[in-house]
């Protein structure tokens, strides 16, 4: 499992002022500044009032966007061109860059029988299946030089060497190890590791752990997208985790606040979770949604 983390990303859509919009707001937040993210049209208008608010119900503040035209984007500046129309015919981008198409249903309607309520849930599900699939993509750019592969038996010294210099609990990681967690390479040498435990319908992120030398290089984002995208392959309908210190950088993925009190049985009884260690714990949880449109 490996990929190269692309210099910039451009959304395209007709109009830029719904599904574009809001994948650049996800991938700006989802990735940071590490890279240049833009959104186009080939037709743009107005930002849509529902992309405004269904981003707002996630953090994210689109007030002050405005659509772009095609025309207006330097191609030396995008890495990746993500199409993402489904019934229209897409923008036409004469640059070079790699395409990828993600068709997703327009959200917007000017029928007169799709009411407000409606138009919230169609503006709703195409902003969680653009952040899913922009997991998936999250999961394959690692670093340049860095390797993802399924951890084996031989690399728990070297993953217990790393959790403990992160100050990451050890209680219950043999339970699912190591068929459960991924590792990062580089070198020959472990400098990350993520692990996923299944619980029936339910997942737990857990041991998500960086070297100090790579951090700041969207290690951990691809870690933690591999990590989600591995929960959602297996069929699980949700994903949880605790966090002392990164409840900000899980929220970039969807994962909102949750009560202590609503995790499932299965989750709470799991050995990170019930240790006396994470009792101040933030937990957040996250609804999967599938990556495919």
């Amino acid at each position: 499992m490996s990929g190269v983390q692309p210099p910039g990303l451009l959304f395209l859509c007709v109009a830029n002022s719904a599904r574009s919009q809001m994948a650049e707001g996800l991938a700006r937040r989802l990735f940071g500044q590490r890279i240049t993210v833009q959104s186009a049209g080939s037709r743009p208008r107005r930002v849509n009032r529902y992309a405004i608010e269904a981003m707002g119900e996630v953090g994210i503040e689109l007030t002050g966007q405005r659509s772009k035209s095609v025309d207006d984007i330097d191609p030396a500046s995008v890495g990746t061109v993500i199409t993402l129309c489904a019934e229209e015919v897409c923008p036409l981008w004469l640059g070079t860059a790699p395409r990828l198409h993600w068709p997703i249903p327009d959200p917007a309607s000017d029928d007169p029988a799709i009411g407000p309520d409606q138009l919230r849930t169609r503006f709703r599900d195409a902003r969680d299946t653009i952040l899913a699939r922009l997991v998936g993509l999250a999961a394959a750019s690692v670093p340049a030089g860095v390797e993802l592969r399924t951890a084996g038996a031989d690399d728990r010294p070297a993953i217990v060497a790393l959790l403990t210099a992160c100050e990451l609990p050890l209680a219950g990681m043999d339970d699912q190890f190591p068929h459960g967690y991924v590792v990062a390479v580089r070198d020959r040498q472990l400098v990350g590791v993520a692990g996923l435990e299944r619980y029936g319908d339910a997942a737990l992120v857990r041991s998500v752990a960086i070297a100090a030398a790579e951090r700041g290089r969207g290690l951990g984002v691809a870690l933690s997208a591999n990590r989600v995208n591995a929960a959602r392959d297996a069929g699980a309908g949700a994903v949880y985790l605790l966090t002392t210190t990164a409840a900000a950088f899980y929220r970039r993925f969807g994962f909102r606040d949750l009560s202590r009190t609503a995790l499932p049985p299965a989750i709470a009884a799991a050995p990170e979770v019930s240790t006396s260690c994470c009792a101040s714990a933030t937990c957040l949880a996250l609804a999967l949604t599938r990556a495919t449109a």
